[in-house]
């Protein structure tokens, strides 16, 4: 059904049915597309709350529609070089994902088609490259076809019906213009006009969605392809499309090329400069080449070669992809979410900043430099964020937000190697600005003064895990996992206080109380509770009927430290023990049911799903980590392995699983489910970041430090040779591990580009 080429960076599929849309995202930071392995998907500028190009139909049947789609119409045949949406399909295909790329190739009655889809860096658009060859002489007809929305897709939903009759699509000069401009949309002039336009001649279009398809049909048989000819509908209200009329001959044996350009522009002026552009001999190539060169430079940061090959290609490709696309759009617009509310989440992109920054400074202060845009002069975060929509954040306090920003600037500092970034001055939300170094000086402070009645921080709107805000409704509840959280960080601060010559005294000393209290209060004989409720119940506690043991405080009380040794090795053995699963481990056990009373349950999820009790994938990679720490290299090479996504498909049936092979999920439904082995929300999540984090820097064990890379690996004992290649401060390190259980430093040497060293 699939299959990874490596060496290409590709993986390539042989049936457009797969279980789910198995999504790609082709991006030049800009301008985006989300195409799945059958061309369905969407397109945006920027932001798809307010600037959606094209409707995808999120939950409907048939799935994955609308699309970016080709009509081939060959005498009386007509079919897709997708194969979706027409009912006629190839009699040969395939698909294939690549490094911001989708191709596909099909044929059919002797005519051989190839559509590869991608965004290059040089003009905000997206390019889709036909190729076009018969093994016989053929006329042919082409109907490139999109389907437009209305850009804000929320408001479109509200008030389609008067906003439509404010929209207008029109042809000047063989280029198709969709502006879109209602009373009251956010940024009218940051709306951007949308084109479509090809490099051949066009011989007919339509810019009506209903006269291109017509009264009762679908993508499946649209009315102008069967009747071999576009109306030259313009649209001045109504439902609009982008439709274009090719007519192509092919002699026997010979080759030709159309590319068909879906882009934006401000201006009419601007949209014609682009689409010359786009139209220039070798435009397209140039595209291509400077795409495949910019992901080979990305992805040469980190190499390695171990035994595990589904490993490899993990950690070599789709995982520091998935990570990048992760970064760039947080948790926006996916297969399961709809791009509507999300926006910015700081605690989100926190965590996929940490991951980012081996790989990009850069792009990664940007990113770090915007959330401090979020901190109050206290020291809380807003929640979340608009940044391209200009609506106002989400204001809710959370327990954990402002601390994550305190670990991204220690691994930036670690990274650098320099200390300039801690003096970088960036605003507060309510006014004012300060250094960095003290912007997360102030998030120490915001938790220290909201300590609960027993000594933990208190939980606030909640913590990471969100389902649990209603033990604390009152204001009164404490989360021992932040405790943990936030000794972790405390840690770095130390740290960071040494290399600034300032005294950390006061942060050890947190560190400590928070300690005792983690030993003696959140204890529970066999493994560490939860948190406490308002009322001063202890969730995660053997007394409790349900939700006895959680996840995340185990392996915490590991990565902080906070734990007693004895007790970090009895938690995680209770970890093994009553969470692990097949296909990774659970959240929490048992899951709930009308918990912690019938009238006000914990959560409304069913067992086994979302934070219920299924396989939160996210926090199996503190589990990873916690074990790696622990120097239990098989248990966590177990955990690591058993959540490849090409491992779990495998194991639990491509069927039952459903999600993509090469990138992670979020969560993979428990075994209290009738769908165990279910995996769900996929492509953007946080277990993209965390994950490479394990893999590299602590299974690996190839880690920043001040002084130069630390190599700590925790590999499994039959891996007899690792290689790894890691690039670090301008220098390039050349790495061989032969399993003997050894640690060593690697002393950054200024001037020096290349190192090579056996372990």
């Amino acid at each position: 059904m699939y299959q990874f080429h490596n060496e290409r960076k590709e993986i390539i599929f042989d049936k457009y049915n797969t279980p789910t849309p198995w999504m790609n995202y082709l991006s030049n930071g800009t301008f985006h597309t989300m195409m799945s392995q059958a061309g369905g998907g969407v397109a945006f500028y920027k932001s798809p709350q307010i600037f959606r190009i094209n409707h995808y139909r999120f939950f409907h049947l048939p799935t994955d529609r609308s699309g970016f789609y080709t009509y081939i119409k060959d005498g009386q045949e007509i079919w897709c070089p997708t194969s979706e949406p027409c009912k006629d399909k190839p009699d040969w295909w395939q698909s294939t994902h690549g490094m911001g790329y989708t191709r596909f190739q099909a044929r059919k009655n002797h005519l051989e088609v190839t559509a590869t889809y991608l965004v290059g860096k040089y003009e905000n658009a997206l390019i889709w490259n036909l190729k076009l060859k018969s093994a016989k002489d053929k006329k042919i007809k082409i109907f490139p076809y999109v389907e437009l929305g209305m850009m804000e897709f929320m408001r479109e939903l509200q008030w389609q019906c008067y906003n439509k009759h404010q929209l207008s699509v029109y042809n000047k000069e063989d280029v198709l213009i969709y502006h879109y401009g209602v009373e009251e949309q956010p940024k009218p002039a940051e709306t951007p006009l949308v084109y479509f336009a090809c490099d051949a001649v066009v011989s007919g279009f339509d810019c009506d969605r209903d006269e291109f398809i017509g009264s009762y049909r679908s993508e499946e048989n649209p009315y102008r392809v069967e009747n071999n000819a576009c109306s030259g509908s313009t649209l001045y209200g109504g439902d609009p499309c982008f439709a274009l009329q090719l007519e192509v001959e092919l002699k026997a044996g010979e080759e030709k090329e159309i590319n068909i350009f879906l882009g934006t522009a401000m201006t009419e002026e601007e949209v014609l400069q682009s689409v010359q552009r786009c139209r220039k001999k070798g435009f397209v190539e140039k595209s291509l080449e400077s795409l495949s060169e910019d992901w080979n430079a990305f992805l040469s940061k980190f190499k390695c070669e171990i035994p595990d090959k589904e490993a490899e290609t993990m950690i070599n490709i789709w995982n520091p992809y998935q990570m990048e696309r992760n970064f760039q759009f947080s948790r926006n617009i996916s297969y399961y979410a709809t791009g509507t509310f999300r926006g910015v989440g700081v605690r989100d992109t926190a965590q996929d900043i940490l991951a980012m920054i081996p790989f990009d400074l850069k792009r990664a202060k940007e990113k770090l430099n915007a959330l401090f845009t979020q901190q109050y002069k206290d020291g809380h975060c807003n929640h979340y964020f608009y940044p391209n929509e200009g609506w106002e954040p989400i204001t809710r306090i959370h327990s954990d937000n402002h601390l994550w920003l305190v670990m991204d600037v220690y691994h930036i500092v670690m990274e650098e190697g320099r200390l300039e970034y801690l003096l970088t001055e960036v605003p507060f939300y309510d006014g004012g600005a300060d250094t960095v170094w003290n912007h997360i000086k102030k998030s120490i402070e915001f938790t220290r003064q909201n300590l609960g009645e027993r000594g933990f921080p208190l939980m606030l709107s909640s913590d990471w895990n969100d389902m649990l805000y209603k033990v604390c409704r009152q204001g009164k509840g404490e989360s021992i996992w932040t405790s943990m959280q936030f000794g972790t960080v405390l840690q770095m601060m130390d740290q960071l206080s040494q290399l600034m010559k300032e005294d950390g005294t006061v942060y050890l000393k947190l560190y400590e109380e928070q300690k005792q209290l983690i030993n003696s209060t959140a204890w529970d004989g066999e493994w560490f509770r939860r948190c406490i409720t308002d009322d001063g119940t202890f969730i995660g506690s053997e007394a409790e009927e349900q939700a006895k043991i959680w996840l995340n405080t185990q392996s915490w009380a590991v990565i902080s430290g906070m734990g007693d040794p004895q007790k970090q090795l009895q938690a995680m053995d209770s970890v093994q023990k009553h969470l692990d699963t097949d296909y990774g481990i659970k959240k929490i056990h048992p899951s709930m049911k009308d918990y912690p009373a019938k009238e006000d349950p914990l959560t409304h999820y069913n067992k086994g799903c979302g934070e219920n009790g299924s396989i939160f994938c996210h926090a199996n990679t503190w589990a990873i980590i916690a074990e790696c720490m622990l120097g239990r290299s098989e248990l966590a090479y177990k955990y690591y392995h058993q959540l490849l996504p090409m491992v779990v498909q495998d194991k639990a049936g491509e069927y039952r699983y459903k999600a993509e092979p090469y990138v992670y999920a979020s969560n993979i439904f428990g075994p209290e489910s009738d769908k165990f082995g279910l995996a769900n929300v996929s492509w953007l999540t946080g277990t993209a970041a965390w994950m490479y984090l394990a893999a590299t820097q602590y299974i690996l064990g190839v880690k920043a430090k001040w002084e130069g890379l630390e190599i700590a690996p925790c590999i499994p004992e039959e891996w007899t040779e690792v290689k790894i290649d890691r690039e670090f401060r301008g220098c390039n390190y050349h790495i061989t591990i032969t399993n003997r259980g050894k640690k060593v430093f690697l002393e950054h040497v200024e001037g020096r580009k290349e190192f090579s060293v056996e372990i």
